[in-house]
């Protein structure tokens, strides 16, 4: 009796144990599922929280690329005038016709601003074989785009030795109103600056030049 009397105790403390050993483990499942629960709800924030980062920076990035764009095009712009200085860009505004190609109209004459150097008489004879000539001031109100003008060109203008007085290519005399001459070098041709004035100039000396013509 005795013997059977520490069997059941020997056999309900083996049960204690189990049920100890199997409430330790449906806990630890518990806390394991919760801290995976918990690791999920972090992870799942984690990445809610990186996609406006995400978004930032691809704004970002697209706002870097079109800044790029635009400086690239306002330098080609900027470059672009400095080598057409010499053109008002108010010519382009006034195209009209007929005149030959790649010349501008402007109330009712033709002109070409020419980038090649040349003595006077070598732009003279150039202007000449395009049926122009240098340009000439005839007025400051049909030709008050020329204001505009910011390097020197040669015009068709010279000084007559023998009273010292100024003549366009067509024979006719300067006018005051026309054009305002001012000293600069010793010479008796002129080139064209700009704001209707007109600078002495040595006429063996290179200088660009502009040509004219009617459009009639």
């Amino acid at each position: 009796m005795g013997l059977v009397r520490d069997r059941r105790v020997h056999h309900g403390l083996e049960m204690d144990e189990l049920y100890t050993y199997d409430l330790k483990m449906a806990n630890y499942d518990t806390s394991t599922q919760w801290q995976n629960r918990r690791f999920a709800r972090i992870t799942s924030k984690s990445g809610e929280n990186s996609s406006p980062f995400h978004l930032c920076r691809s704004v970002a990035v697209a706002m870097g690329i079109r800044f790029i764009i635009m400086v690239s095009i306002w330098s080609a712009i900027f470059i672009n005038s400095l080598f057409n200085q010499g053109i008002p860009a108010s010519l382009n505004e006034n195209y009209c016709g007929p005149c030959p190609k790649a010349w501008i109209c402007y109330r009712n004459n033709c002109y070409q601003f020419f980038s090649e150097n040349k003595n006077w008489s070598e732009s003279q004879a150039s202007c000449m074989s395009q049926n122009s000539s240098l340009l000439k001031i005839y007025s400051r109100v049909d030709q008050d785009f020329l204001k505009l003008v910011k390097s020197y060109h040669w015009m068709g203008l010279t000084q007559i030795a023998t009273n010292g007085s100024w003549q366009w290519e067509d024979g006719t005399i300067l006018s005051p109103n026309q054009l305002t001459i001012i000293e600069m070098q010793k010479g008796t041709c002129a080139v064209y600056g700009s704001s209707f004035k007109a600078y002495t100039e040595d006429c063996s000396s290179p200088n660009t030049y502009i040509c004219m013509r009617s459009t009639v």
